[in-house]
């Protein structure tokens, strides 16, 4: 018989790696590339999303995939565009690159604050020619830098200003059973804010009861797998949803009790060397800084639906 070696291993994070770092994930930021009034290339347009991308996160803030309330947007012109008469020929542009940042609650989106760079590229065509004007977008340009830092500090001070409105929207939005959308809004709150850090049990609340509903979810799931197919196969198809389940939450003993029984039968089958490994937290001293980051984690992994922002007011 063929060896099956599987490792579960459950989400283990010390406290030492789960310390919050202030200039690590603390605001959140997502970049929205619409179409150009400009003709872009699609490459192009992908190359921008990713420079900017690296531009934030290089700044201490975080591009996390999921939707974030607030993003920025980039609009592109053309200032000046020459075909260079060398052999082989160059295409030259010159192009001005507004950075827009947003926020997309609102039925017309609200506009915060706009920055302008200008970006130039040479290449043998004008789809590398803009490939080569993005590619001069820098993430140590002192202008960009302190765009990102006012960028920063204009988020905190939304959520200074608007936390019970913050609140009440997340817990409203629980209780209609939409953890998901939930989760997105309360995620978002800023670690360095005073909102976060004068409701942080109610938060940590939140988060665990969060975490719960996605264990439900899971152990069902690798439940299911197992009963309908309790082979060695089925054994390492229901390990692998039963490996992402995160210890903290509720059902650990319920786990303990699935990981046994699938142990058992995988000895009746004769395979001694599946491995079965099961690390627990130690959840003693961890604050909700740490499942927060959990939660980042939940809401990314979540179905993505297209994202449709309100920027049309904005060009």
């Amino acid at each position: 018989m063929k060896r099956l070696f599987l490792l579960i291993a459950l989400l283990f994070i010390v406290l030492g790696k789960a310390q919050y770092n202030q200039d690590n994930n603390d605001v959140l930021l997502g970049v929205y590339v619409p179409e150009q009034a400009e003709n872009i290339p699609n490459n192009a347009r992908s190359l921008l999303r990713t420079r900017l991308m690296q531009l934030i996160t290089a700044n201490g803030i975080s591009g996390n995939v999921l939707r974030p309330r607030f993003f920025v947007v980039p609009r592109i012109a053309v200032l000046g565009k020459e075909i260079l008469g060398t052999a082989p020929s160059r295409v030259v542009l010159d192009l001005e690159m507004a950075l827009i940042i947003g926020d997309n609650e609102t039925e017309k989106g609200n506009l915060f604050h706009t920055e302008f760079v200008n970006l130039k590229g040479v290449g043998q065509n004008e789809q590398k020619a803009y490939i080569a004007a993005i590619k001069r977008i820098a993430p140590k340009n002192p202008k960009l830098i302190a765009f990102l830092e006012h960028t920063k500090k204009e988020i905190i001070n939304y959520y200074e200003e608007h936390c019970e409105e913050v609140k009440k929207k997340a817990y409203a939005l629980k209780a209609q059973d939409q953890t998901e959308e939930a989760v997105k809004i309360i995620a978002n709150i800023p670690l360095s804010s005073n909102c976060y850090a004068e409701n942080e049990d109610d938060i940590g609340t939140f988060f665990q009861n969060a975490l719960d509903q996605k264990c439900r979810q899971q152990l069902n799931t690798a439940r299911s797998i197992w009963y309908a197919d309790q082979s060695l196969e089925g054994a390492k198809e229901a390990g692998k949803v039963l490996s992402k389940i995160e210890p903290r939450a509720w059902c650990k003993d319920e786990l303990k009790l699935l990981y046994k029984e699938i142990a058992t039968r995988v000895r009746e089958l004769g395979d001694n060397e599946w491995l079965l490994t099961l690390k627990e937290v130690d959840v003693a001293g961890q604050s909700t800084k740490y499942a927060r980051e959990i939660l980042l984690e939940y809401a990314k992994n979540q179905p993505q639906h297209i994202i449709k922002y309100n920027v049309g007011g904005w060009y």
